[in-house]
């Protein structure tokens, strides 16, 4: 029994053999003893040949347990494959922390098409579903088929109420199936009150009709009453089973609580089979829809309740937070002011600042605007208490310059953005799914927020208020990208605002969503910005490089003012600056700005030690200048050698005395050097040395 309806109403392709039967079947055995009754309805709804029932066993860490029961389900699957006619049956044994979430982990992950529940008979007139069965219902990724025993499990008519709806074909199809199984008739009850009309239900409800017997009995009842139960039950008797259809997720508490299902669950004599499946839409729509359903880890409602107790308890300030707070805000100031990554590393680790985040976050989806008051007061504090750690630090422990672990996160780009928002989906779904370790969310958010958190403190300590006002920057934008992240993630896994909840308030919450979308965007257009002009000011120092300062490089490129225009370059290099270079980097940022820009240029020099070549050049000319002076001695490596030295002395060099020294010079490098010697003259004046530079 294929159960996707809404995938196959389509009458031309309707076949009465494998259209009925579902791939995958997930059975939990809660209960050994009702183990065979369940195994035994899940083997006529499975494909014959190809199908497969997966017989589910929850454990909730008691190993003995698990293992008790696995034993006793595995020796009722052997009687069940002695017993049927061949189908597939799989054990299966699930680790989970709660027994809903078990089944629906298993689910999705073996891509079941539906989720066989049982249920007990009526105790004292009511039939009590239980939490699992409610939660299931709730985040099912596939159908969802309710079983409630009777007396005997044998029947031997089939009864099938239809309100024109979708849930009343997918039971016909069902009760279909079953009445050709077992080779018995079928009653169709047709509830006119509230009567649904589609065409196209009413011609998949006739399609179906046609593969019945023609000998049998089809004339529908018709029951006009707004109160139809008593009319369905009266005329059964404890051998007929009642198949009905309910609307998975969205109507299922209606139908359950004060509606005509609940009513037949409680009043039915022989069995009842409730059945439920998500209607998706045809082709690759319903296809793309049917696979994020799959990768979608819907939350159970205990689930979702669990997560917002816990984030009340979070969204509170309390002794170990502030504790928290103050060791790692210390520890991340001591690696920014050390340079060290390591430091840093470990406050994340103990960062507490993922508390009332996650909190903020949960009371946005959920709409529980209280929670994220409280949280935000709660963030605040901590915010605080951190800066203020990091100033008086960055006091107490003054440095010169930032180090470049400071510098790093007080120039904030999109690649940070990213970051925060990678690390808000970890902690939001760390933090949903209990079996994942949580120390992943406090990592994650740690990375993020308090480094720039403590180098704001540090450049105000500084007073950089450039390094500041960047790591401002980073972390404002840090604080709203996760807060944004794990919200998307919290709707993505089934939390939403709803007035059931107490304190949760749609209409407030509406307003947070708006602030939150144009904080985030207006960030986003801030780091576009900013990373447009990283863009901008590389391309310019490549200009500057190639066309300016040959053999130089533009280590910085900072406009200090706009009004009028201030540009202060830093040029790093192993010869000096000359005024001709400035003057062109003038000319190209002139250009550029096209305006006259105040040019400040900076140059760091870099001083390298003698090549071997030109030491052995310098002493070489001490040997055979040993009365001059010999400075300024470099080799340039070109088509040939060349090499270039100043010699002060109070007469000339001779020629003969500056070719021994490039012989010797040669005689070194193994080749023939080009020797060029400036020679300035020093003249004897009153003791004093000076010297003249000798007319050429």
């Amino acid at each position: 029994m294929k159960l996707s309806i809404s995938q196959t109403l389509d009458p031309e392709t309707f076949s009465p053999h494998d259209e009925y039967y579902a791939g995958t079947v997930v059975v939990p055995m809660g209960r050994p003893d009702t183990a065979a009754e369940m195994l035994r309805i899940a083997g006529e709804m499975v494909h014959p040949v190809h199908g497969l029932v997966i017989a589910l066993v929850i454990s909730l860490g008691d190993a003995e347990q698990a293992n008790r029961v696995s034993n006793q389900v595995n020796q009722v699957i052997e009687d069940f494959r002695i017993t049927d006619a061949g189908h597939r049956v799989e054990l299966v044994t699930e680790i989970a922390v709660s027994i809903s979430r078990g089944i629906l982990d298993v689910a999705r992950e073996r891509n079941a098409d539906v989720i066989l529940l049982g249920v007990q008979r009526p105790t004292q007139g009511s039939v009590k579903l239980g939490t699992v069965v409610e939660n299931v219902i709730a985040a099912a990724p596939c159908g969802v088929l309710i079983y409630r025993s009777a007396v005997s499990p044998h029947f031997d008519r089939v009864v099938v109420p239809v309100d024109g709806s979708l849930p009343s074909v997918i039971a016909m199809k069902l009760g279909v199936s079953f009445a050709l199984q077992h080779t018995i008739p079928l009653r169709q009850m047709s509830i006119q009150f509230d009567y649904h009309y589609d065409p196209e239900h009413e011609a998949a409800i006739k399609r179906y009709e046609e593969h019945l017997p023609r000998n049998k009995d089809l004339k529908p009842k018709a029951i006009i009453g707004r109160n139809p139960a008593p009319e369905i039950v009266r005329g059964m008797t404890s051998d007929d089973l009642l198949v009905m259809g309910f609307s998975q997720k969205t109507d299922f508490e209606r139908h359950i609580i004060n509606d005509l299902s609940n009513q037949l669950l409680n009043t039915a004599p022989g069995p009842v089979i409730m059945i439920s499946q998500i209607e998706w839409h045809r082709g690759i729509r319903g296809a793309i829809e049917h696979g994020v359903a799959r990768l979608n880890p819907q939350l159970t409602l205990v689930e979702q309740n669990e997560l917002i107790w816990s984030a009340q308890k979070n969204a509170s300030s309390n002794l170990d937070y502030t504790v928290m707070i103050v060791l790692s805000a210390a520890l991340a100031t001591l690696g920014l002011l050390t340079n060290s990554a390591a430091v840093i590393i470990g406050a994340m680790l103990v960062a507490p600042l993922m508390s009332p985040l996650s909190s903020f976050s949960t009371g946005m989806a959920t709409g529980i605007l209280h929670l994220t008051r409280r949280a935000s007061v709660t963030l605040f504090a901590g915010v605080t208490l951190a800066l203020l750690i990091s100033i008086l630090m960055g006091v107490v422990l003054p440095i010169d310059t930032p180090t470049d672990e400071m510098l790093a996160r007080g120039s904030p780009n999109l690649l940070d953005a990213a970051i925060a928002l990678v690390s808000g989906w970890v902690a939001a779904y760390a933090t949903a799914r209990k079996g994942i370790p949580a120390a992943l969310a406090g990592v994650a958010i740690a990375a993020a927020l308090m480094p720039p958190l403590c180098t704001i403190g540090l450049g105000i300590a500084l007073q950089d208020i450039d390094l500041a006002f960047g790591a401002n920057l980073l972390f404002l934008a840090n604080i709203a990208f996760i807060i944004a992240a794990q919200y998307i993630t919290f709707l993505w896994m089934g939390m939403h605002p709803t007035e059931d909840r107490e304190g949760a308030s749609l209409n407030q919450s509406r307003a947070w969503w708006f602030v939150l979308f144009v904080i985030t965007i207006i960030l986003l257009l801030v780091f576009a910005r900013l990373g447009s002009q990283a863009v901008d000011e590389a391309h310019v120092r490549e200009q500057l490089q190639a066309e300016a300062f040959h053999g130089a490089s533009v280590v910085e490129y900072q406009v200090i003012t706009s009004v009028p225009l201030e540009v202060l370059l830093l040029v790093q290099s192993d010869h000096p600056i000359s005024p001709e270079e400035v003057t062109a980097a003038q000319h190209i940022i002139d250009e550029l700005y096209q305006q006259n820009v105040d040019l400040t240029v900076v140059s760091r020099q870099v001083v390298l030690p003698l090549d071997p070549l030109a030491e052995a050049a310098s002493a070489a000319l001490h040997q055979t200048l040993p009365r001059a002076s010999i400075s300024n001695v470099t080799v340039t490596r070109n088509e040939g050698v060349l090499v270039r030295a100043e010699v002060r002395a109070a007469q000339a060099p001779s020629s003969a005395d500056l070719k021994a020294a490039q012989a010797l010079i040669s005689t070194f490098a193994d080749s023939n050097v080009n020797l060029e010697v400036a020679y300035q003259q020093t003249i004897q004046i009153n003791g004093s040395a000076v010297s003249e530079v000798p007319e050429l």
